[in-house]
């Protein structure tokens, strides 16, 4: 089961901050402890057990850290795959 969730975006500050709190309080709305903390794309630490980053992103962070799963977006703002992750990680409770 997915204890930590790593968003990774170039900097490491606003808009993987934005996501993180978002999908932090849609995993809590749905009862879910998962812990999930943002960062710069080069910073992604060891532990990270899923990786949510922008599309444009996501080569970087497979080169890094392949044997982590990494869900891309579009936008950091209103994607439409927290929900769908939000859905999956509760089926997979």
């Amino acid at each position: 089961m997915i204890k930590k969730i790593v968003f990774a975006c170039d900097a490491g500050m606003g808009s993987s901050a934005m996501g993180a709190t978002t999908l932090s309080k849609k995993l809590k709305a749905a009862g879910l402890d998962i812990k999930v903390v943002h960062t710069a794309i080069e910073d992604i630490p060891s532990d990270a057990q899923l990786i949510v980053t922008h599309t444009s992103l996501a080569n970087r962070a497979r080169k890094e850290h392949p044997s982590v799963e990494i869900v891309t977006i579009n936008s950091f703002v209103g994607a439409p795959e927290y929900d769908q992750l939000v859905k999956r990680l509760t089926e997979e409770k």
